[in-house]
């Protein structure tokens, strides 16, 4: 399945997916974090299947910490994610989220869906309906009035 064809399943489902950059990236990380871990325990290629088998609690757990230091010393590390909040639509993680200054992961940055995910969020929690929703904007029922509102979000030029 192409991106294109990628994009136009997510609009019907709701269901977003990592691009292929993205996935290469988490595997390129996994990778090269359990690779470190087998040199920290001076263990070959050949034993860590039986030593140290993979683990992704593990791996994800020591590349974890290390983001912390780093972003304790100021470094940005791009650790491409799909955003699953409890209420709203999933997206791909954004610059605002991560704090990178580019991505080299994604083709398009996906900053509105993301700020139209938390309105849903904050929209549910103050007991409006969520009757329907675009890729840009949202439709949402005031009961006790009876009455439907739109919610759109747009980039302003700038």
């Amino acid at each position: 399945m192409d991106d294109m064809e990628k994009k136009t399943e997510e609009m019907k489902t709701g269901e977003v997916e990592m691009n292929q950059k993205m996935t290469e990236r988490a595997d390129w990380i996994d990778t090269q974090t359990y690779w470190y871990m087998m040199q920290l325990l001076e263990i070959s290629t050949a034993e860590a299947e039986e030593k140290f088998p993979w683990n992704i609690a593990i791996i994800r757990e020591v590349f974890e910490e290390a983001v912390t230091v780093l972003n304790k010393h100021g470094y940005k590390v791009c650790d491409p994610y799909i955003s699953t909040p409890e209420v709203g639509r999933q997206y791909r993680c954004t610059l605002s989220e991560c704090g990178c200054e580019n991505c080299n992961c994604q083709d398009e940055f996906m900053e509105k869906e993301r700020l139209i995910s938390n309105i849903e969020d904050a929209v549910a929690l103050i007991g409006l309906k969520i009757i329907s929703g675009g890729k840009d904007s949202i439709i949402v029922r005031e009961g006790s009035i009876d009455a439907d509102f739109e919610i759109r979000v747009s980039q302003l030029a700038g």
